[in-house]
C-alpha cells in the first residue's frame, strides 16, 4: 500500500492526472481511505468517485435484499478479516449476533468457519439463514445457500473461494 500511495503522489506531482480505479466503493473495506489520507498529506488536491459497494450489490443482484419491512430493518456491514496488526478484534460480535440486522462480511470466506463459532457462540440460532455468493453481478455468480448449522459443510463441499459476500 505504501508503494501504490508513493507512486500516485509522485506521478500528480509530475502534473499527471492520476486515476486509482477500484472496484464498488473505495471506502467501505477498499483502502481507499488510507489512499485519500496520504494524498491530503502530500497536500494534493484530488476527488473521490464511489461506486456501489459489493455489500449491497451482490446480494441484490442475486435476490437478497439487505432490508426489509417485516424482516429487517437495519444492515451491517463487517470484515471478514481484521487488520492483523491490531491490538485486539473490534469486531462486536455480541451485538451483532443479538440483533436481527442482516449482515453482510466481505473478505471473509477464508475465515468463514470462525465466524459462524463466533455468531453461534454469541448466541445467533444455527437455524439462521446464510448466504455465500461468489463472483457477485458476474455470469458466473454462484450462491451457495443454507443455514449457520450447515454453511461450512455446504461451502467446503462447493469449493467455494473468495471473492464471495456472506449475507
Amino acid at each position: 500500500q505504501d508503494a501504490i500511495n508513493r507512486l500516485m503522489i509522485e506521478k500528480a506531482r509530475e502534473g499527471k492526472v492520476v486515476i486509482r480505479l477500484k472496484g464498488g466503493d473505495p471506502f467501505v473495506f477498499g483502502r481507499g481511505g488510507e489512499e485519500a489520507e496520504a494524498v491530503a498529506a502530500a497536500g494534493l488536491p484530488f476527488e473521490v468517485v464511489p461506486g456501489v459497494t459489493s455489500a449491497l450489490a451482490v446480494p441484490a443482484y442475486a435476490g437478497i435484499p439487505v432490508t426489509h419491512r417485516t424482516l429487517a430493518s437495519t444492515v451491517a456491514f463487517i470484515t471478514g478479516q481484521e487488520d492483523s496488526a491490531k491490538q485486539a478484534a473490534t469486531v462486536e460480535w455480541p451485538r451483532l449476533a443479538s440483533g436481527n440486522s442482516t449482515l453482510v462480511f466481505l473478505m471473509g470466506m477464508k475465515n468463514l468457519p470462525a465466524i459462524v463459532e463466533h455468531l453461534r457462540t454469541e448466541g445467533k440460532p444455527a437455524d439462521t439463514p446464510i448466504a455465500l455468493i461468489r463472483w457477485g453481478t458476474r455470469s458466473n455468480q454462484r450462491t451457495v445457500v443454507g443455514t449457520l448449522g450447515d454453511i461450512v459443510a455446504k461451502a467446503e463441499e462447493a469449493e467455494l473461494e473468495p471473492p464471495t459476500v456472506i449475507v
